[in-house]
């Protein structure tokens, strides 16, 4: 049997991780690889316009799917071109393998300035990925994939990363893959008991998740049912618990209640703007369910029981050692809540009705993807989410730009509507990948609203600074609906809530690619009702 080469074990990792699609754009150091990819009949390819679009659009499938998706890019400028996805990914918790080229061996570190040469690219890759290997040795090959397979599979969902030199993918290796070898940890049963102590003798708990608890929402629900304690959460957790169920609460709408919680529970979140923002003191405890480590000890100014782990397997654990607990309903505490939140965020017009407009217009399990933009700071406050992954986002990478790419990577990885939600600036980073849309029929609906400007930056330099000093904020665009005509996209131009929950939904039932463009002005200020002062003790540091 003749060995396999390093470009055939490469796609062999492919298959064994269950992903059948690679976006990509090829290039010189990768050539021996797309060749051997010609005879892999199985991978599809998805050629995108700009390396950046690829790595989003892997980041994309990766969190509609909850599956590993990948990209492959050349190094160097390549990569570079790549990064900024990748650090969203990292941060949009999407397990994205990368398959990045490099120079050949023998110019490595030599500064000979070859092509697409970059100093140090595996010290980039190490800041942008949880796990990455450099294949130098043909005879390692076997181990060093392996190795990133199992870490694509296992822990927390980040980014890993393989770079291969020019000269080394057609070599042979030895040795064979195995099917990846996924590795969880788990609390101790002492680490469940006390949890769940701290938890029956709590006066008030408050639930805080986030993308870890994506496949908990049933062990959410019944926590806060047993609890009778609210949930929230802010972007990556919008959905583990529908927005409409009777508790959950926006999270500014808990903003109130924070003093009085005695045990924040966090189930895959990094629960920040509570336990940075808000203050701590001495009499909360912090019941961290996560399966990032770091996050276990992320916030040691607070008293934290450690539970280690996935979160449908501890939540299993920890229900079953609280056992049955007779508390009073929260019900009409959380309704006063929502009702105030609600009165205090009356003035956010016309974010809350186009919010509704755009719910009205989409089925239930219909996928929105967030850039950073009005409406997308919006729907963290009034947009129904029903489900987990129908709200995707850069998370703390908050990656002005990504919602287009995106948002094609999540149509073309599932078959139900795929809205991307952008404004005019960020559309354009990105708006060149509608070819890539239109050339492999992806249907993604692409909502852009334009008011003109980087209307955040502009908002937020007259409030800080005076009416007259704005700078650098003020856009002059293209004529949207004829960019979008010339890649053969479809478009509709609207200005009015009523105009889009018609024109979103006709955009969506179309058969392909699809542009909405809203014409807006500029839009009250949503910061003071996502940014509290803190309520409780120090504020942390």
């Amino acid at each position: 049997m003749t060995s396999p080469s390093v470009a055939q074990l490469t796609i062999d990792a492919l298959r064994r991780s269950g992903i059948e699609t690679l976006y990509c754009l090829p290039g010189v150091q990768n050539d021996d690889f797309f060749n051997t990819l010609v005879d892999a009949r199985d991978i599809r390819t998805v050629v995108a316009r700009h390396e950046q679009g690829a790595a989003y659009m892997a980041m994309g499938a990766a969190q509609a799917t909850g599956r590993p998706a990948a990209c492959c890019v050349v190094p160097g400028p390549g990569l570079l071109n790549a990064s900024a996805a990748l650090t969203s990914a990292y941060w949009g918790y999407a397990r994205v393998f990368a398959i990045v080229g490099q120079i050949m061996t023998h110019q490595l570190g030599k500064g000979f300035g070859a092509l697409h040469e970059l100093a140090d690219q595996s010290a980039v890759l190490a800041q942008v990925t949880k796990s990455s290997e450099l294949v130098l040795d043909p005879a390692k090959a076997a181990e060093q994939i392996q190795a990133m397979m199992n870490a694509l599979h296992s822990g927390v969902p980040r980014p890993v990363a393989l770079e291969v030199p020019a000269n080394v993918w057609a070599k042979p290796t030895d040795g064979l893959l195995e099917a990846p070898m996924a590795s969880f940890a788990h609390p101790k049963p002492s680490a469940i008991e006390a949890a769940a102590a701290i938890i029956r003798d709590a006066g008030q708990a408050l639930i805080v998740v986030g993308s870890g608890a994506y496949d908990a929402s049933e062990h959410v629900e019944a926590l806060a049912t047993r609890l009778q304690a609210p949930v929230t959460g802010r972007r990556m957790g919008l959905g583990v618990l529908p927005t409409n169920h009777p508790h959950w609460l926006p999270l500014p709408a808990a903003h109130p209640l924070w003093p009085e919680v005695d045990v924040v529970i966090s189930i895959g979140s990094r629960v920040e703007w509570p336990l940075n923002n808000w203050g701590t003191d001495e009499t909360l405890t912090h019941i961290c369910i996560n399966v990032d480590p770091e996050e276990l000890v992320r916030h040691p100014e607070v008293r934290t029981v450690e539970l280690g782990g996935l979160a449908t397997a501890v939540c299993d654990d920890l229900l079953s050692a609280i056992g049955d607990l007779d508390r009073p309903s929260a019900a009409s505490q959380i309704s006063e809540l929502r009702h105030a939140f609600d009165l205090a965020t009356a003035y956010l017009e016309p974010q809350r009705s186009y919010t509704a407009a755009i719910r009205d217009a989409l089925p239930d399990d219909a996928i929105i993807v967030e850039d950073v933009t009005q409406i997308g700071f919006a729907s963290h406050l009034f947009y129904e989410h029903l489900a987990p992954r129908t709200f995707l986002s850069s998370g703390a990478a908050g990656t002005l730009g990504a919602g287009t790419s995106v948002a094609i990577g999540a149509a073309d990885a599932v078959d139900r509507p795929v809205v991307g939600l952008v404004g005019d600036g960020g559309f354009l980073f990105t708006a060149t990948e509608l070819a890539t849309a239109v050339q492999h029929d992806i249907p993604v609906t692409i909502l852009l609203f334009n008011d003109g400007a980087y209307g955040n930056v502009k908002r937020i330099q007259k409030t800080r600074f005076g009416p007259d000093r704005t700078i650098a904020s003020t856009l002059l665009n293209p004529d949207f609906q004829q960019l979008s005509a010339s890649f053969g996209v479809p478009s509709w131009q609207v200005d009015s809530p009523e105009q889009l929950r018609s024109a979103l939904g006709a955009a969506v039932n179309h058969a392909g690619p699809a542009l909405v463009e809203v014409t807006v002005e500029e839009m009250p200020d949503p910061w003071p009702i996502f940014m509290p002062p803190a309520n409780r003790g120090l504020r942390a540091t």
